[in-house]
């Protein structure tokens, strides 16, 4: 049985991204009686499988005074002291349960482990998921690379990285074989029931509440711009530093009966999906964005800017445009709601990410990516 190490400092604190992704992959491939897996997280409920590892949560004021004293900019975030102390607090796990495989996604963590596994001399294989992504040039540290989408793949190529080096297997989500589509009633209910407008087009995003990265300001300034009323814009997501500054743009744009932000539980996203009428991600870069696949499993239309990672993973379903321009998601806007209550098109949006990024289809390629690492 290969013993597989499934780590994230982070998980238990996020719950989006790398960490859902990382609980998701312990729960698909717990499932295969050829693994002994186990989960190793920074905060959560523990199990047998599931190891809350001790560590200095980046939001504390702990982390954050010590992280002033890496001489290195690039390790004055205190997210690094986090990790620098779950990898302190994980080396006796390490030791004592010699796993084969250890699978992370986090570049800092991975590199502690690299410098730890140099100087002991220990045999497990290192498996990186890049779904950052972070820079070619550090891929010689780790013994096999998953790469999510086809561009990554061709970055490290052209900088020399060997392809029996890197494996392209996308992030995978959990997808129902069948979509749950609501009549007019149901979700006229459950809007209700949410405190949301009952009658009214809802275009949802669901992504950290910044500018610098996920740019809700732009979604907020491209609404305003549609002819009145406007579609009601709910934001869904972590509130950062810059949430207030959202807010408060939102409010005087839109005005706060036509936009809200909520900040809700993972398990709590999924009612929010099924009520909405369009899903935007105006970022205009993403490692992968698992948050396309979820839109798209409730058959919503996805609107997303004009570049290589939504290209593969919406294919011909997408809407793109250039959203760097002022101007180009409103002008998307009124189409994918044109197009949003056809029962095939949201059947034919669920059945392409079924088929192509559900774990019910990608789990194999996952259990075989293990075990072709063991064999190497």
């Amino acid at each position: 049985m290969i013993k597989v190490f499934i780590l994230s400092s982070g998980l238990g604190y996020i719950q989006r991204g790398y960490e859902s992704f990382s609980q998701e992959l312990f729960d698909a491939l717990s499932q295969n009686c050829s693994l002994d897996v186990t989960l190793f997280k920074g905060n959560g409920k523990p199990s047998n499988k599931e190891i809350v590892v001790w560590n200095l949560p980046y939001y504390g004021k702990l982390a954050q005074k010590i992280s002033e004293f890496f001489k290195k900019p690039e390790r004055r975030d205190p997210y690094f002291t986090q990790q620098v102390t779950f990898f302190l607090s994980f080396l006796p796990h390490l030791y004592l349960k010699k796993p084969d495989i250890i699978f992370f996604t986090e570049p800092s963590l991975g590199t502690l482990l690299w410098h730890w596994r140099s100087i002991t001399k220990q045999s497990y294989q290192f498996l990186f998921c890049n779904g950052g992504p972070c820079s070619p040039t550090i891929f010689y540290r780790w013994d096999r690379v998953l790469q999510v989408a086809p561009t990554h793949f061709q970055s490290a190529l052209d900088i020399g990285v060997a392809a029996e080096k890197q494996s392209l297997i996308p992030h995978a989500i959990h997808i129902p074989s069948e979509p749950i589509i609501l009549s007019d009633r149901e979700r006229e209910f459950l809007r209700h029931k949410l405190g949301l407008p009952e009658k009214r087009p809802l275009i949802l995003s669901v992504a950290a509440i910044n500018k610098c990265r996920k740019r809700m300001d732009y979604v907020i300034s491209e609404i305003a711009h549609l002819p009145e009323p406007p579609p009601y814009l709910l934001l869904l997501g972590h509130q950062g530093e810059e949430a207030r500054e959202i807010i408060q743009l939102g409010n005087s744009l839109l005005g706060v009966d036509n936009f809200q932000i909520r900040t809700v539980d993972k398990n709590q996203v999924t009612d929010y999906y099924k009520v909405a009428d369009a899903f935007v991600l105006a970022s205009l870069y993403e490692g992968f964005g698992l948050v396309f696949l979820e839109a798209m499993s409730h058959g919503l239309p996805c609107l997303a800017h004009d570049y290589e990672v939504p290209r593969y993973i919406l294919g011909n379903e997408g809407y793109f445009a250039n959203f760097e321009l002022a101007g180009s998601l409103a002008n998307l806007i009124p189409q994918a709601l044109a197009e949003s209550h056809d029962i095939s098109k949201r059947r034919h949006r669920h059945r392409t990410v079924y088929e192509r990024f559900s774990w019910d289809k990608l789990r194999p390629e996952y259990v075989k990516l293990i075990q072709q690492c063991v064999n190497s």
